[in-house]
C-alpha cells in the first residue's frame, strides 16, 4: 500500500453511520471501511492508476 494520507471531515451522523456499518461486520473498523470505500470509489471512476495524480 503506498504512503497517502487523506484526512477526512464527519459529522456526528456521518460518523455513527460508519460505526453502525462497522458494528454490522462490513468492515473490521473505521480505516478498513474507509479505504474499502476509496477503492471501490476509484475502481468505480477509472481511478486504479499507480502513479501519483496531478
Amino acid at each position: 500500500m503506498s504512503g497517502h494520507t487523506v484526512v477526512l471531515k464527519l459529522n456526528q451522523q456521518q460518523l455513527e453511520l460508519i460505526d453502525k456499518t462497522v458494528e454490522r461486520g462490513e468492515a473490521a473498523n473505521r480505516v478498513a471501511l474507509i479505504l474499502r470505500a476509496l477503492h471501490e470509489y476509484a475502481a468505480a471512476h477509472g481511478q486504479n492508476r499507480k502513479e501519483p495524480a496531478q
